[in-house]
């Protein structure tokens, strides 16, 4: 556990320390934080889950750089989690980007590849006859 306190980091926090077998949910709410979260990041990679506090003005965040292994982190106020957010938060926006896209792509390389029978990365004389007409006249020049 960590404490982000306007900006410095420090090791360890106020908060209770986890129960055996307390699943993250009961320990969130246990220690007085809203179940209402706000997720960034992506749940097949890097993630940061941020909680509001029900009592004060505190917030609590799990973050998980690789999707496995999470760090948590007590931000003891609203300038706090700011700060926290502006310095860590674009890592997981971009982060949650990098993997959309991957899938996106992924999926219109299946979709081409469903439609026209061949690789999205391969030259046919239907799906493009400009660049097959050039692949030709390279081939015959050779």
């Amino acid at each position: 556990m960590f404490t982000f306190n306007r900006g410095s980091w420090e090791d360890g926090s106020p908060l209770p320390e986890w129960e055996d077998n307390e699943d993250s949910e009961s320990y969130v709410e246990r220690i007085g934080y809203r179940q209402a979260r706000h997720q960034f990041g992506h749940q097949d990679g890097g993630q940061l889950e941020i909680y509001e506090s029900s009592t004060d003005n505190s917030f609590y965040a799990s973050v998980c750089p690789s999707g496995t292994t999470c760090y948590e982190v007590f931000l003891p106020d609203f300038p706090s989690f700011m700060i926290f957010m502006r310095d860590y938060g674009t890592v997981f926006a971009t982060e949650a980007a990098n993997v959309s896209s991957q899938q996106i792509l992924e999926l219109l390389e299946k979709m081409f590849q469903a439609q026209h029978g061949h690789s999205a990365h391969g030259i046919c004389q239907d799906c493009d006859p400009v660049a097959w007409k050039a692949r030709e006249q390279r081939l015959k020049s050779q």
